[in-house]
């Protein structure tokens, strides 16, 4: 007969033992065979699990159907591929065969992608804040109610072992075991509590909120930059993109040029640890309050979303070339050679990067002074460029993280001007080094929502830079995230290796909306506004909520709270404002009132969680104020269109809005004329002014 290895003691015992074992859960998986539930995912994070002793699913039916059937409480364990804490847990417990074994005898154990599955991430977050009063994050851990999926005990990471005044998970399993047994009221009255705050949404209005709500949150975001270090609040500094954009937009509608603190905000984003020098795009968020040294993770939602925080930023002071010079730099090495890391097979992007290197967090990034000078002295760099590198970006001081360096500028630049792209002649060869080292695993699967973001960015940079190469980049990332024949009811939230996930969710498609927006504005054909179209109505059809606004997911998501109603942002803009805004600006555009009046639904349902907290709704009040005060849009029609293509050029570099088109199949509204060279229908809102014939006459309206 056969033997196998026993994990713990490295001695050997009969596979008829070993398979007895295995059915408690005593011994660890690998040693027979991974756990084709989580090989067969669409999530590399919960395929990583494959190997645990623990006997993980995923959120299905099957799993809530043993629950209930066992009276089993279920531990619901959510986390993404690239955290590091994550990571902790699953070597420290999840892999541990004496732990395993009470998580398989007393829990029904279920894994989730937060990332795949929004809606439970949304829910169990919220509902870790209502329990415990403050945020949550990932690893988040909680445990819930077999029959009604209510969490009755919830928190984030737990060591194996007690420590950091946290008790062992081991310990807790065994103390929330004896909990759900013998006090099972108390639990389902728990429950019932919380289920009832998560379906609860504070009162809509019959008003629409009035634009200077926005004006507090302002005056609230304003409060919370931080003069000395730059960035929102303290550590830990997250780049807070949303709430940026949102102070960016402030500014540009008070004619502001963005100097001050807010300029040090966006300085922080390019100058410090955040960035990466070498490689371009930002790492997650910086653990310390003066932005020296990150969380390793590179994530999509955040590189995303930087090509358009920052042609934003560029927007305010368009003749500062100094500013402009810098964003575009930047914006081109994150463009170039971060997102080509990132490409997948099919021309999409993946969700993320790793924290750690074959276990060890920011491995990749760090140097030693001596590493970096013997590369830049093999590539022939002048000695004194080198330590001038070196002093610069603080390898002449002491080693800033677990004895050796990551790379941040030393003397932090106030301005965005002021900020110094690392030189080529350092960059290449230290970037080619660091290439040669393993490298942090890739999460390949491919998210509909962030691809959509991201597709945005591309369009509105390459619009206010003149780069069309950055454009067109956009536009096929479109096309290739949602080909022509493509049914838009049928999209999933993403995809791995060619294999669909779960259904989109509202989040997912309010960006690919606001993605077709820009496209069509674009490059607007029928085609695109018949897609823009479809998008709104499955919106519509399946999200739709009674207080106007509409629900992150639907029916066949299966989630434990199905009316969940969110407005305010996180990482990215909240889908209900996405949306607000998209059909905001096509409604006005397009002179659909229906669509209008869709976006006031949306407002009027926001209005009491708006006025608990305006400065989290930031995206929802950046569509308020341009549905009260909507943006100038110019529509040209032209036989031929080359008389206009300075005007164009210059327009969208000023952030306006040009749709250029030769035919009447869209805005018929606004005729092509027979003769001449075109005209030029300047709106604002619902009000136009008389058609402009010539170019220039166009570009004076506006200078």
């Amino acid at each position: 007969m056969g033997r196998g290895p026993d994990c713990e003691t490295g001695t050997s015992l009969p596979v008829s033992v070993l398979t007895s074992l295995d059915t408690v859960g005593l011994i660890h998986r690998s040693v027979l065979m991974p756990n084709p539930r989580m090989l067969e995912s669409t999530s590399p994070y919960l395929q990583a699990h494959a190997d645990n002793p623990v006997e993980w699913y995923a959120w299905t039916d099957e799993a809530l159907a043993r629950a209930r059937d066992e009276d089993r409480p279920i531990l619901l364990s959510i986390g993404y591929a690239a955290c590091h804490w994550c990571h902790v847990m699953a070597r420290e417990s999840f892999s541990n065969p004496e732990i395993a074994a009470v998580m398989n005898r007393h829990f029904v154990n279920i894994k989730v992608d937060r990332e795949e599955r929004p809606d439970l991430d949304k829910t169990f977050q919220t509902a870790h804040a209502l329990l415990n009063q403050r945020g949550g994050g990932w690893p988040l851990t909680a445990f819930l109610n077999p029959d009604d999926l209510t969490p009755f005990f919830i928190g984030t990471y737990f060591p194996a072992e007690p420590r950091f005044g946290m008790p062992g998970f081991a310990d807790l399993l065994e103390r929330v075991r004896r909990v759900y047994r013998e006090k099972r009221e108390q639990t389902r009255e728990q429950g019932v509590a919380v289920h009832r705050a998560l379906s609860a949404t504070p009162p809509g209005s019959d008003q629409l909120p009035p634009v200077a709500i926005a004006d507090a949150a302002r005056a609230r975001l304003e409060e919370a930059l931080d003069e000395e270090h730059g960035g929102l609040g303290g550590a830990p500094k997250f780049p807070q993109l949303p709430m940026l954009d949102f102070l960016i937009d402030e500014a540009a509608a008070r004619g502001a040029d963005g100097n001050g603190r807010l300029e040090h905000a966006v300085a922080t984003l390019l100058d410090g640890g955040l960035f990466d020098h070498l490689d371009g795009g930002i790492f997650r968020y910086c653990v310390d309050v003066d932005w020296t040294i990150p969380h390793f993770e590179k994530m999509l939602v955040d590189n995303a979303q930087l090509p358009d925080t920052l042609s934003r930023f560029a927007l305010l002071a368009p003749d500062d070339t100094e500013r402009r010079t810098v964003i575009e730099s930047l914006l081109e090495r994150g463009i170039d050679h971060f997102l080509d890391r990132m490409r997948l097979a099919d021309g999409t992007f993946a969700a993320s990067l790793d924290a750690d290197t074959q276990g060890e967090e920011g491995a990749t990034y760090l140097w030693t002074p001596d590493e970096a000078r013997e590369v830049l002295e093999s590539a022939g760099v002048d000695r004194a460029v080198i330590e001038g590198f070196l002093d610069e970006y603080g390898l002449e001081q002491p080693a800033n993280f677990e004895g050796k360096w990551h790379l941040a500028a030393v003397r932090r630049a106030k301005r965005v001007g002021a900020v110094r792209p690392l030189a080529e002649a350092i960059r290449g060869p230290l970037l080619a080094r660091r290439d040669t080292r393993p490298q942090p695993r890739r999460d390949d699967k491919s998210l509909l929502g962030l691809n959509a973001l991201l597709a945005t960015g591309l369009i509105r940079a390459g619009n206010r830079f003149g780069r069309d190469d950055w454009a067109t980049r956009g536009l096929d990332l479109l096309d290739r995230l949602v080909p022509t024949v493509t049914v838009v009811a049928d999209l999933p939230t993403g995809h791995l290796d060619g294999r669909p996930s779960v259904p989109a969710f509202l989040d997912d498609l309010a960006l690919l909306l606001e993605a077709e927006t820009e496209a069509f504005f674009r490059v607007p054909d029928v085609d695109r506004l018949a897609r823009i179209e479809e998008i709104i109505d499955t919106i519509t059809e399946r999200f739709a909520d009674p207080s106007g606004a509409f629900r992150l997911s639907h029916p066949g998501h299966g989630a434990p709270v199905a009316g969940l109603v969110v407005f305010t942002d996180d990482a990215q803009p909240a889908g209900n404002a996405v949306f607000a805004d998209a059909l905001t600006r096509l409604g006005y555009v397009l002179g659909r009132t229906d669509w209008l009046e869709r976006a006031e639904g949306i407002f009027r349902a926001a209005v009491g969680s708006i006025e608990r907290a305006p400065q989290v709704h930031t995206r929802l009040l950046a569509a308020l104020r341009r549905f009260h005060q909507p943006g100038t849009a110019v529509v040209i029609k032209a036989q031929d269109m080359a008389a206009w293509q300075q005007a164009i050029g210059e327009l969208r570099a000023r952030g306006v809005a040009v749709i250029a088109t030769g035919s009447d199949e869209v805005l018929a509204d606004k005729p092509l004329p027979e003769t001449g060279s075109g005209l030029a229908y300047v709106c604002r809102g619902t009000a136009c002014l008389p058609p402009e014939p010539d170019p220039e006459g166009l570009l004076r309206q506006f200078r």
